[in-house]
């Protein structure tokens, strides 16, 4: 029998739902958008500018003149060499700064990942700063085409003239702090820090509504039925509420068997469920109402793109065009860091119904997957390096401290680490390199936390 909605009042909560997935997913869109803040802030200029005509309307500039006469311009060929003095100085501030931004960006792509540009895009100080320039640049225009205007009781809206002047001196400051802005933002060390602290917040925010969800019980999707994509492209996120609610409504269970962030193609299997549904075809069409396919890796939205960029750093950094062992041993640490919090956060991801009932099984990368695919590539371009091999070392044991707490997760460290002595006996052969290893690997045998001894290296001579 199905349960498909047949009252209006559930069809309009239906619709109102898709509009609200929409809305929020263009919303996330349009926020990460480089033209948000200065979009946002021309127009308040240019509402600031028409509100200032409306008082100049009536007679603000000749108040004013009376009482602040130095404020107020009076001479109309000294009022438009000014108004076309700033609209030509800001317009060369909007081309030299933007001329900066796309450099930052093609050597951020050069040197580093190219994953982290959006990340760059989306600064918000740079983006109001170039904001004020181009509101002072919208603001002027309106003030310049109304001089003489015969809608004024006065000659010139000096007082107008005067702001302009004013926003003009402002942007001339935060020019200068662009400058630095943009100087450090392009340091390797700042970009690393903006990716960990992304990813770390997320991570929190995952850890805290983890916690407060039941523990999720044991199923065997095997029977379920598979439902296919109705497009193709990065699936990124989904809109969690309204989906646990069609799944409530239609009386279903679905389990995803790709995690977000996957590339979906149109026509292929990716969700599970429970049971067959006479109107599939509606209920997949909503479903995709509320998942949001974009291209770009935001570790804001998810904190697997975090260590996913971090890493790529550090490769890039291990490079032979670039070799700085300085930025990967920068990027192990922040990776310390951000594993030592995936590993409070469970494996399995559940979303419940108002009832307590299970409704949503989201797939995301185990701890072991996450750990393997930030340390492997480091280790694998890394190996010939002592300094890398140490602090790999270094951070392994680190997390020794932690994994008290998640016992399960000790076979995933002794794993990893037994690779990376693997691969440091095969491409380390400097004798006094070996016994800085197996000094750092002896360290980690007496933490007493393995479930068995660590090799040491294989000294020659």
């Amino acid at each position: 029998m199905s349960v498909r909605p047949r009252s209006n009042r559930f069809l309009c909560l239906s619709c109102m739902k898709k509009i609200f997935s929409k809305i929020k997913f263009v919303y996330q869109y349009i926020i990460n958008s480089i033209g948000f803040y200065p979009t946002l802030i021309s127009l308040l200029f240019a509402a600031l500018a028409l509100l200032m005509l409306y008082l100049e309307g009536h007679g603000m500039s000749k108040h004013l003149k009376d009482r602040l006469p130095f404020m107020i311009i009076t001479n109309e060929a000294t009022a438009r060499l000014i108004l076309s003095s700033i609209t030509t100085g800001v317009i060369s501030l909007v081309v030299f700064s933007f001329t900066m931004v796309m450099l930052v960006l093609n050597q951020a792509s050069a040197n580093f990942s190219p994953r982290v540009i959006p990340g760059l895009i989306s600064n918000e100080s740079n983006q109001r700063i170039l904001g004020l320039y181009l509101g002072t640049l919208v603001y002027t225009l309106i003030i310049m085409v109304n001089i003489n205007s015969s809608y004024y009781s006065i000659p010139l809206p000096g007082f107008s003239i005067f702001l302009a002047m004013c926003f003009t001196i402002v942007c001339l400051a935060f020019f200068v702090y662009f400058i630095h802005a943009i100087s450090q933002s392009i340091q390797i060390g700042s970009i690393l820090e903006s990716i960990h602290r992304a990813t770390s917040n997320e991570l929190r925010e995952e850890i805290k509504q983890d916690k407060r969800r039941s523990p999720p019980n044991s199923y065997d999707p095997s029977g379920w039925f598979f439902i296919k994509s109705l497009r193709t492209g990065y699936w990124q996120t989904i809109d969690e509420e309204p989906l646990v609610g069609l799944c409530e409504e239609f009386g279903v269970v679905l389990d995803f068997d790709r995690p977000l962030g996957s590339f979906l193609i149109e026509g292929v299997p990716f969700v599970r469920i429970n049971r067959k549904l006479p109107d599939e075809a509606n209920f997949r069409e909503r479903l995709f109402h509320h998942m949001d396919f974009f291209r770009e890796e935001r570790p804001v939205v998810n904190y697997h793109f975090g260590f996913k960029h971090i890493t790529e750093s550090a490769v890039k950094a291990l490079s032979p065009g670039i070799n700085d062992p300085g930025t990967a041993m920068q990027a192990i640490d922040y990776l310390t860091d951000l594993l030592a919090l995936r590993m409070e956060l469970g494996d399995q991801k559940v979303l419940y119904d108002a009832k307590g009932l299970a409704r949503v099984h989201l797939m995301q990368p185990s701890f072991e997957e996450v750990l393997s695919l930030s340390l492997s590539p480091i280790r694998h371009y890394g190996k010939e390096s002592t300094v890398i091999v140490l602090g790999l070392l270094y951070l392994l044991r680190n997390l020794l401290y932690k994994v008290v707490a998640y016992p399960h997760q000790k076979l995933y460290l002794y794993k990893e680490t037994a690779l990376l002595l693997q691969d440091a006996q095969a491409e380390i052969k400097n004798t006094g390199d070996r016994e800085k290893i197996n000094q750092s690997v002896q360290e980690i045998n007496q933490l007493h936390v393995l479930h068995k001894r660590l090799p040491l290296l294989e000294m020659n001579g």
